[in-house]
């Protein structure tokens, strides 16, 4: 590491670079700046940078393991919301079936009783038929039931008409009838 700060003291600088005057017939080259060579570093210096080097190292891990540590609560946070999704859905379709299979069983439950009842309507109209017919085949009985008293009312008797006497060639007397 400190090699790349510090130049190697055995080898001398680079010397400058002569700038040739130019020819008229080569074209010239563009003129390359020519560096300074560094200072050497001096070792304050040195562990100043060293220093700043490990700061700067800590600060990164530290960022990157937030960083990490926020993506993974993302993830979970993500995670959990599908696990609520799946969740919902299946208490939602766990309530829809429950409510379907209650408004089954109503439907069942009235038509069993619909049923019920038009079986003893049946049974009812059936056993007043029987009483009925059992009615009808029994024998009246006529009850000897006293006849209320007779008042006697004395009346004159009705006159009747008196009859011609007729012959008996009367058309009045025939077999046919009376013409």
């Amino acid at each position: 590491m400190s090699e790349l700060f510090e130049p190697d003291p055995a080898t001398p600088p680079p010397p400058p670079a002569e700038v040739a005057a130019p020819d008229p017939g080569v074209p010239s080259v563009p003129k390359v700046k020519v560096k300074k060579p560094r200072k050497p570093l001096t070792e304050e210096r040195k562990a100043q940078l060293r220093e700043q080097l490990k700061k700067g190292r800590e600060r990164s891990l530290a960022k990157r393991q937030a960083g990490k540590h926020a993506k993974e609560l993302q993830k979970v946070k993500v995670m959990e919301s599908e696990v609520e999704q799946k969740v919902a859905k299946k208490l939602k379709s766990q309530a829809e079936s429950e409510q379907e299979l209650e408004e089954r069983l109503t439907i069942k439950i009235k038509k069993r009783l619909q049923k019920e009842k038009e079986q003893q309507e049946k049974e009812n109209e059936l056993i007043s038929l029987r009483r009925q017919v059992a009615e009808l085949k029994k024998p009246k009985e006529v009850k000897a039931v006293d006849p209320p008293p007779k008042t006697q009312v004395k009346s004159e008797p009705i006159p009747v008409p008196a009859r011609q006497k007729m012959s008996k060639w009367s058309p009045s007397q025939h077999f046919m009838g009376g013409f």
